[in-house]
């Protein structure tokens, strides 16, 4: 079950931006809109004695839809609960503590622990707390019901040393794991009951989920405007700042296989280059010829082949940790895989050029597409690739898959400041929007 939770639109007027590479998003969450409008959910987690009874239990608490979801967290919110003891005769503790914890895993290595934050809720050194009920007058013994909250946040970053022994800061990931995928990335909360040198320490636990905000900044005036009013999006000539044009891309081959077509296609993104899950990216294709026909089949919507993709990737360096203090990274086999999501869905412009056409598009995007992250070796990337087209009679010249152009871009966890984007379009057909959580395509 994923433990994500849905995504929320900023009412706020002031425009905030997480900075990738600095803490600058540490303070973000806290201008974002409260999720107080969701009730509270309790999530408990027991340990119990032989006969059954629970005797330590975590209590956790997330506005997740349900109990039976795990909890989740987003940046900057804390994790918020407390543990319970319940002892039916007097025991010798040491201390009870609670942490959060984020790992790595490999298939292949060991757990990579890149951040932890801990709490000390009782020491031995220290008297039961008088509101506690059937305490103990022993400072280093409990017994009875005895409850401490907690109250625990994340950093928004974490520092990985690379092999030149250099450190780097990277934002800390979102939650990850896929059913192929090689790597893991997990977060856990931990309740322990530490006890003398020569008796096991107690533990309960739950996995969480944890979502970075990655917040785009705001998208061009016109565009807002355009939103607002629910009308087309303004192209790059109306709009120069909202748009980012690729070098216009020569397309050949041959129609009917019985004559030659040369064609110029020029693709553009809608800036910036940042695009909220569950929100789609606009984009725009222009395709220009002399020939009438062709141009006809090239400009047909379903002739146009933009597809985003997915990139993950391993690297195969040792990289050690500085917040648990020495541990190592463990060597990660070299590994390249990219996924194809979402094609994008087009729909032709009204004015009719006898050389010229322009469709105006839209990738959908997955409300629970895992957000963009790098950690150390570990790369989750997206990109939004232009094939050659797809149209009936027509045969380009070349490998018809290859992709002819590509842009890297990032897919983000909250909404720019200002109107949601608008969505003009029904989602295609062929894509793999409903299998984007699966690792499906292996290069």
């Amino acid at each position: 079950m994923d433990p994500e939770l849905p995504h929320y639109a900023r009412t706020h007027s002031t425009t905030l931006r997480r900075d990738r590479r600095t803490s600058a998003g540490a303070n973000s969450f806290s201008s974002s809109p409260s999720l107080s409008t969701r009730t509270p959910v309790e999530h408990l987690y027991h340990l119990t004695s032989s006969k059954g009874r629970p005797w330590l239990t975590l209590k956790v608490i997330s506005n997740a839809p349900a109990s039976t979801f795990l909890p989740s967290f987003y940046e900057g919110e804390p994790i918020k609960g407390s543990v319970t003891l319940d002892l039916t005769k007097e025991e010798s503790i040491k201390a009870i503590s609670v942490q959060a914890i984020g790992e790595m895993t490999s298939s292949v290595t060991e757990i990579l622990n890149f951040v932890q934050v801990s709490e000390t809720l009782w020491k031995s050194s220290a008297p039961p707390e008088p509101s506690s009920p059937s305490g103990s007058q022993n400072a280093s013994k409990l017994v009875g019901e005895h409850s401490w909250p907690f109250s625990l946040t994340l950093p928004p970053v974490c520092q990985v040393r690379l092999p030149t022994a250099t450190a780097e800061t990277f934002p800390l990931p979102g939650s990850f794991s896929e059913r192929l995928a090689r790597v893991h990335i997990q977060y856990q909360v931990i309740a322990t009951v530490h006890r003398s040198r020569f008796r096991v320490d107690n533990s309960v636990s739950t996995i969480i989920g944890y979502i970075p905000i990655i917040r785009p900044e705001a998208p061009s005036i016109a565009r807002q405007i355009a939103y607002l009013e629910n009308t087309p999006l303004p192209g790059p000539e109306a709009d120069p700042e909202g748009w980012h044009c690729l070098e216009p891309l020569q397309v050949r081959g041959s129609v009917f296989s019985t004559r030659e077509v040369d064609a110029k296609c020029t693709f553009a993104l809608a800036k910036p280059l940042t695009y909220t899950r569950g929100s789609v990216i606009p984009c725009l294709m222009t395709v220009e010829t002399t020939d009438p026909q062709a141009l006809d089949l090239l400009s047909s919507p379903r002739s146009l082949v933009v597809r985003l993709l997915r990139q993950i990737a391993t690297g195969e360096a040792s990289l050690s940790v500085t917040p648990l203090g020495g541990k190592r990274l463990p060597g990660l086999d070299y590994e390249r895989a990219v996924q194809g999501l979402a094609t994008a869905v087009w729909r032709p412009d009204s004015s009719r050029n006898p050389h010229k056409r322009v469709l105006h598009g839209e990738i959908h995007l997955p409300s629970m597409l895992k957000p963009t992250c790098h950690l150390g070796k570990f790369e989750l990337t997206y990109s939004v690739a232009v094939y050659a087209p797809k149209a009936v009679a027509f045969q380009p010249d070349g490998d018809a898959e290859a992709v002819l152009q590509q842009l890297p871009v990032v897919i983000g966890t909250a909404y720019a400041a200002g109107p949601r984007p608008r969505i003009y379009s029904p989602p295609a057909y062929d894509d793999a929007s409903s299998r984007a959580s699966e690792f499906l395509i292996f290069r």
